[in-house]
């Protein structure tokens, strides 16, 4: 429910300076950034990132994730604060959706902020960041409402039409897990090691992309799901399990067995194929609502999958729509950020003047199509 205020008169009437907390996940991250003039793009003042290292755990483990926040919360805070040359007029945290734990450390920390500075409060939607956060250097002239938006991550992987920062509508979703997380989980079934297991992959195939592309000595059964049944076909989804059902079952040969360049071919095959599932379920897609996207002419692709330049290409190569342009965030700001969840929280703040009550709490599962119906929203009245 959104609840009311009085504040007097238009929201924002000079610049003012925001400081931006994301713990949606593993990463601590902390930026303040300067809205110094409405008519130009805003000044990133800091941006401080810490990734817990969950390399030995084979994956994140939420207690540790939550420990990894508390402790660096505080200090990259203090950095920032070092870094932002005055007063902070606006604290933005993510919200959710997300791991709850992760979340609550942020929120909380933001919250004891807000209090502290007199300040308002700004809970931002995690994927409202990824999606908006390509219009923040053009100062939102770049990327025009309404546009169409893929966001790809190891959490999400769905298209979405807004209209503007609070009307969003999700086209297509995954019906099982993240094209991210389906990458990840293939590349260790074929001995990639890392952190970031699907850029590692990326980064693996494309040493030698060309041999990898002609070679086909290494025969392994990829699936095209979403269409074994006839009422699946026209289903608007995304399918990522299959394809690690698929590794697990089908490599050629034991992985020990495979030398470099047919574990290298092997990767850009599942890579391929995974990329191709996402393109012809976003044309289905398209096909079937071309009247709803009449209007749309910009195509975002965000998230940490966005990174990923063959995906980049095959949709600016492959999609059947007219689309004037296509946009991505800097590379540094496809994973997850703060600079995203400020900019988002400027968003709704200067255009809808929505705060956040200081009673709001973490949530886990928040779809971005119902992010106004949930508590603690505050607008200003001005009546």
């Amino acid at each position: 429910m959104l609840r009311r205020f009085y504040n007097g008169g238009s929201l924002v009437r000079r610049g003012f300076k925001v400081l931006c907390i994301e713990t949606s996940c593993d990463d601590t991250c902390v930026s303040v950034l300067d809205r110094f003039n409405r008519q130009q793009p805003l000044r990133v003042l800091c941006h401080y990132k810490e990734t817990l290292d969950s390399l030995e755990d084979g994956g994140i483990v939420p207690i540790k994730a939550h420990t990894h926040h508390q402790i660096a919360l505080g200090k990259l805070t203090q950095r920032a604060f070092r870094d932002a040359l005055g007063t902070i007029d606006l604290v933005c945290v993510t919200r959710g959706p997300g791991m709850v734990g992760s979340l609550s450390a942020g929120i909380s920390f933001a919250k004891g902020l807000s209090v502290a500075l007199n300040k308002p409060l700004i809970g931002v939607h995690h994927m409202l960041g990824h999606l908006l956060i390509p219009r923040m250097e053009s100062n939102g002239e770049g990327v025009k409402y309404p546009f169409l938006s893929l966001l790809v991550s190891g959490g999400h992987t769905m298209l979405v039409l807004s209209r503007s920062a609070i009307e969003h509508e999700v086209l297509c979703d995954t019906i099982d897990i993240a094209v991210g997380d389906s990458l990840d989980k293939c590349a260790r079934e074929i001995g990639i090691r890392g952190n970031m297991l699907a850029k590692e992959m990326e980064s693996f195939i494309n040493e030698d992309m060309e041999q990898a592309k002609l070679s086909d000595s290494m025969k392994i059964g990829l699936p095209n799901p979403l269409r074994n049944k006839n009422d699946r076909v026209n289903m608007q989804a995304f399918s990522f399990c299959p394809f690690v059902t698929a590794v697990k079952k089908n490599l050629p040969k034991p992985l020990l067995q495979l030398n470099i360049q047919e574990r290298r071919e092997i990767a850009y095959k599942i890579q391929e194929g995974i990329f191709k599932h996402v393109i012809s379920q976003l044309n289905l897609v398209l096909r079937l609502n071309s009247e709803k996207l009449s209007d749309v002419k910009q195509f975002v692709c965000s998230g940490g999958v966005s990174a990923n330049q063959r995906l980049r290409t095959k949709l600016e190569t492959e999609l059947e729509h007219d689309f004037a342009s296509f946009h991505y965030p800097n590379i540094e700001l496809c994973t997850d950020n703060a600079v995203m969840i400020g900019w988002a929280g400027i968003e709704l703040y200067e255009k809808h003047g929505l705060t956040t009550g200081l009673g709001a709490t973490a949530i886990r599962k928040w779809p971005i199509d119902k992010m106004l119906d949930v508590p603690d929203w505050v607008v200003p009245d001005k009546t």
